[in-house]
Parts: C-alpha cells; sequence; structure tokens
C-alpha cells in the first residue's frame, strides 16, 4: 500500500471489520473514526447526537478527520463513519491524502450484521423501519459514496481484492 487508505459506506457495511484486517495486512497503522471522535470528546456517538445534535457531531468528525491526518506519521487505514464523506469537506480530504474505497452492501446484509451486534448507530437507532431507514440513508449519501476511487460489492470482496486495486495506486 503507497497511501492511506479510507472505507466508507453504510452503517454495517463492514468498514471496521475490514479495516483491521487491512491495518494488519499491509502492517500499518487503523484508525475507526468514530471510536477517535469517541476519544476525543469523551463520550459515546449516541450521546454526542441525543445532547448536542447531528450539527456538533458532524463538526467533531471533521476536526478528528483534519487532525488525524495532520499527525499522521505515515500511512493508515481508516474505517469511516457512514455519513463522513457528506458533509464539509471530507470527501475531498480523504481523496487527497489517499484512497477512497467505497464498501457497497445490499440492504439485506446490512440488516444481517445490524442483527448481530450491539453497536447503537444513532441515526438507525430510534427508526421502526430499519430496512427503510437505510434505504433513504443510502439514497441521500450514494451520490457522495460514488465519488470514491473504489466501489466494491462487500459481499464479494477479500484480502485478494484490495491487493489488486490498491497495487495501482
Amino acid at each position: 500500500m503507497k497511501r492511506s487508505l479510507f472505507l466508507i459506506g453504510m452503517p454495517y457495511a463492514g468498514k471496521s471489520h475490514w479495516g483491521k484486517l487491512l491495518a494488519g495486512h499491509y502492517g500499518v497503522p487503523f484508525t475507526d473514526l468514530d471510536t477517535l471522535i469517541e476519544h476525543t470528546s469523551g463520550r459515546t456517538i449516541s450521546d454526542i447526537f441525543s445532547q448536542s445534535g447531528e450539527d456538533t457531531f458532524r463538526a467533531l468528525e471533521h476536526q478528528c478527520l483534519k487532525d488525524l491526518l495532520a499527525t499522521a506519521t505515515g500511512l493508515l487505514v481508516v474505517a469511516c463513519g457512514g455519513g463522513t464523506p457528506c458533509f464539509f469537506n471530507n470527501m475531498d480530504i480523504m481523496k487527497q491524502h489517499g484512497t477512497v474505497v467505497w464498501l457497497n452492501a445490499s440492504i439485506p446484509y446490512l440488516l444481517k450484521n445490524a442483527s448481530t451486534t450491539t453497536t447503537v448507530r444513532p441515526l438507525i437507532a430510534t427508526n421502526e423501519d430499519p430496512a427503510a431507514r437505510l434505504e433513504q440513508l443510502l439514497s441521500n449519501r450514494k451520490e457522495y459514496y460514488s465519488r470514491a476511487h473504489h466501489i466494491l460489492q462487500v459481499e464479494d470482496i477479500s484480502l485478494t481484492t484490495f491487493d489488486k486495486i490498491l497495487s495501482h495506486v
């Protein structure tokens, strides 16, 4: 891997899972942007949303992304929050610092992963129809996600898939 790698996509697409695997595979550090936000703010993502609102969360997210890249001493793999590329100029920042990969997943795949985790996603947790909410979020985010350097169907990827696309970067 010659440049930093940013994984984007919907909640439950496996960004953190693949980020950890790829960081180990390439021998570079891994950062989960949501975890960094929680550590930096001293609050959970859910608490930030409920106490301060999404606008405050997005501002924290943007600042954490900029700070992470400003202090990075080398290449890294970053699992971004589902909305990260959609706010401020985050997508441009990521594209300037590395390769952006959209882990595209079907709604049934996302729902299956959602059913096996205890992680609460604030934009989905309060919704009575998670499938409809995921469809709505995807519809709103697709134009941003489609600006990624690479779009991979998460159901069909392996470490070899990443080796192939990153060997040309």
